[in-house]
């Protein structure tokens, strides 16, 4: 069985599926992907959005993730935001606004 959850904590307020059921299954948590593996991967959502602008996302995601670990900010940023920046790129709905 393959079960996906969210971390335990801020700002996932469900159950803690480790407390209420690690013990009976094998667990392992699934980190992002690798930078270069996170920036292939939005290439198939958004093969028009350059490729400048791509990494420069992925770069962000990286810091605010490493930001999240370190106890800066207490948002846990995943690639599932990243990819709905990058869909609305590809479709031109967020063009103008990104200013790197």
């Amino acid at each position: 069985m393959l079960v996906l959850a969210n971390r335990p904590g801020f700002p996932f307020l469900g159950n803690d599926f480790f407390g209420a059921l690690g013990d009976i299954f094998s667990c392992h948590a699934v980190d992002n992907p690798k930078p270069q593996a996170e920036l292939a991967m939005l290439k198939q959502y958004g093969p028009d959005v350059p490729e400048a602008t791509l990494q420069k996302l992925v770069a962000a995601f990286g810091e605010l993730r490493s930001m999240a670990d370190q106890g800066t900010i207490t948002y846990p940023y995943s690639t599932r935001e990243v990819v709905n920046i990058v869909k609305h790129l590809q479709v031109g709905g967020l063009m103008h606004c990104i200013l790197f």
